[in-house]
């Protein structure tokens, strides 16, 4: 009975965190139709933060309960369920032309922080220094991303937006949602945390294996509901544009946050950082070099990386 009720809070709070998630992104893309202000700057900022709040909301919660192994699974785990299922299936379903000059500092950010993370967890050296320089570079994302955004808007036709006549009712509406997903999401990431803990204990795994697996899959659903969006309007380029903000927003905004907050005392488990963390260095390759020699993404790589995903997580439950 024990196992069953900590299993139905557990889901209970992966479905808050579905709901607040889906509310924010709404939200976030309502404000681009009300003010005029264009998707891809509102994407680039305000949608980008809205799909990564669930994994922030799990790794300030776990940090504060002390269970910070259970906040390190989940970043890495999203990364890995982010890079290996979503954009592999994105790639395997529709493989198309990209444009590398949009996406190509990304790759790098990504591939360099990675790196840095395994020097880190390799040494021990995760504290409050690593912290902000973490964030320093999400910070950086951040504003490469408005600036690029602002470039694309400077080559479009310039539109004259007209401000609705209940413009003041739906930024009020959208406000509410905001509230209302913000809330939902952290009430659902601290069930999460609880009953992950808890679930850990009663079925003999690691607070790393359970991050990594069930919440990793659950926080990374907006990503994955955004990422079909743009298969079924054939834009794989927006695809691997968000699952690449997002991937390196866990990298940086997540794990800095963690090293801040657990300054001294965080460490990775060896699995993490001499396994899953090289393995996301593989795909960032399988993703990249095709992409960077061809210009296009391939039918093949999605089902590597499908593949992979599928053996990676057998391994963590042998």
């Amino acid at each position: 009975m024990h196992i069953f009720l900590t299993i139905m809070f557990f889901l209970c709070g992966l479905i808050l965190i579905i709901i607040g998630g889906n509310v924010l992104v709404r939200n976030a893309i309502k404000i681009s139709e009300i003010t005029g202000i264009p998707e891809i700057l509102v994407g680039a900022t305000i949608v980008s933060l809205a799909t990564t709040l669930p994994e922030l909301s799990v790794t300030v919660f776990s940090s504060l309960d002390n269970v910070s192994s259970l906040a390190v699974g989940n970043a890495v785990g999203s990364i890995i369920f982010n890079l290996f299922f979503i954009l592999g299936l994105c790639l395997f379903v529709s493989p198309q032309k990209v444009d590398t000059r949009n996406i190509k500092k990304n790759f790098y950010i990504l591939f360099s922080t990675i790196v840095l993370l395994i020097i880190f967890g390799a040494t021990n050296f995760l504290n409050i220094w690593t912290g902000f320089f973490l964030i320093s570079i999400c910070i950086y994302f951040f504003i490469m991303n408005i600036k690029n955004a602002l470039k694309e808007i400077g080559k479009t036709e310039i539109v004259v937006y007209s401000i609705p006549k209940n413009y003041k009712k739906q930024m009020f509406l959208i406000v509410l949602g905001f509230i209302f997903g913000s809330s939902t999401i952290a009430l659902g990431a601290k069930a999460l945390v609880i009953h992950g803990e808890a679930l850990a204990r009663l079925i003999n795994l690691s607070e790393h294996v359970v991050g990594i697996t069930f919440i990793a899959v659950g926080t990374s659903l907006p990503e994955l509901v955004t990422a079909i969006n743009g298969i079924r309007l054939k834009a794989t380029n927006i695809a691997i544009g968000t699952t690449l903000g997002a991937n390196i927003l866990s990298t940086t905004l997540l794990l800095g946050t963690l090293s801040i907050i657990n300054d001294g005392t965080l460490s990775f488990a060896p699995a993490i950082t001499f396994f899953a963390l090289p393995f996301i260095l593989f795909s960032i390759l399988i993703i990249y070099l095709p992409i960077a020699i061809k210009g296009k993404t391939f039918k093949s790589q999605g089902l590597i990386l499908l593949i992979l995903f599928i053996l990676y997580y057998i391994t963590l439950f042998l």
